[in-house]
């Protein structure tokens, strides 16, 4: 039997949730759990395997739904019940707010969405635009919003993203064309990562200021492992019985696959292991907040006499990634270390780590 939906099938996040997706009518959806359906189904309140049984129930669920006829714009039939002349952008933007947060994103985007909601709310407080229609929202006042919202550059290149996304899916309810896609806005060089010279003395330094902030920065450097999500999720069950190997799942990183990565004897060196199931960090089941290294970090750099300006959290990691391909020469094994998804990721990557460049020695000769 033929349905209208297609592509049904669950997926793994970079911050370890799970869900389920499916298209409808040329649009995906996604969701993470079983509310939109009023029932409880949550697979990401459980650890795995338990979480793994969980989201094969979702999966089977939507399915089960889906083929019985239920359909994802049941969910927003008011809002398609108004008429478009007459549904204004406040009222537009609340609805999105509302039909967003229906879904479990991250705390930072749902932060970001709620943020935006309320730049529109004080925007139409102008008597310019307070009676603006969703339909008259044009790229001449999507610019201004921008404006409105920031004078930097750079924050408003993020806004422009964070609006499309949320009035998207109401600008194809009333098949209007999204503003904010037109605008064309530089895109801001991003900051990189430099690479750290004094590598020993930064990481002695960092082990006085605190302990746990230096363990972080050793994988970081000799794992080549990402700290804010991959090192501080890290549970002893993820070493091997030795400590020589990490063994991180698909649903554990950025790549979306299986990954084996050695251990150093100087990162061996500072491990005792402990409990399988606890964090290595909090020595308890729940990892730290995700802003946990990223404050100790701050108040690290301020009192640091050794790093540059340049220099990040991250700058472990690209530092290691630098030596790997120096000692190997291989962009295939820098590749595999790193969990890129493919070879361009890891080129690309060097590009900006600042990498020897060629010489007139490493040009051809003629013999």
């Amino acid at each position: 039997m033929n349905y209208e939906f297609k592509h049904l099938k669950s997926f793994y996040q970079v911050d370890a949730r799970v869900g389920i997706s499916f298209f409808f009518n040329g649009k995906r959806y996604r969701y993470f759990c079983a509310k939109i359906l009023e029932l409880d189904l949550q697979p990401n309140q459980f650890d795995y395997p338990e979480k793994e049984q969980k989201l094969n129930e979702l999966l089977n669920l939507f399915r089960k739904k889906l083929e019985k006829g239920w359909r994802p714009t049941i969910a927003i039939k008011n809002a398609a019940e108004v008429k478009i002349e007459n549904i204004s952008l406040e009222h537009a933007v609340q609805q999105a707010l509302k039909q967003k947060l229906s879904v479990k994103y991250s705390s930072y985007y749902e932060r970001d969405l709620k943020k935006a909601t309320s730049c529109i709310s004080n925007f139409v407080k102008n008597q310019k635009y307070r009676n603006l229609k969703l339909s008259e929202l044009d790229i001449t006042i999507a610019r201004e919003l921008l404006r409105f919202t920031s004078e930097s550059s750079r924050v408003q290149f993020n806004f422009k993203i964070v609006y499309s996304a949320l009035l998207g899916e109401m600008f194809e309810i009333y098949k209007l064309s999204n503003p904010f896609k037109s605008i064309k806005l530089k895109k801001q060089e991003e900051v990189l990562h430099k690479p750290i010279k004094q590598i020993k003395e930064v990481l002695a330094e960092i082990y006085h200021f605190n302990t746990n902030l230096h363990l972080c920065c050793l994988i970081a450097y000799g794992c080549l492992l990402r700290p804010h999500r991959e090192i501080r999720n890290l549970k002893w069950s993820d070493f091997s019985e030795d400590c020589s190997y990490i063994s991180l799942s698909g649903a554990q990183n950025k790549g979306k696959k299986n990954r084996i990565v050695p251990v150093p004897n100087f990162v061996k060196e500072n491990l005792i292991k402990g409990v399988g199931s606890n964090n290595v960090f909090s020595n308890k089941k729940e990892a730290f907040n995700e802003d946990y290294f990223k404050t100790l970090w701050t108040k690290y750099k301020k009192k640091s006499n050794l790093l540059m300006k340049e220099n990040t959290l991250y700058s472990f990691r690209h530092t290691g990634a630098i030596n790997v391909y120096e000692k190997t020469g291989s962009l295939s094994k820098l590749q595999q270390v790193m969990g890129h998804s493919n070879l361009n990721v890891s080129l690309t990557y060097l590009r900006g780590l600042g990498t020897k460049q060629l010489t007139v020695e490493d040009m051809p000769e003629l013999f």
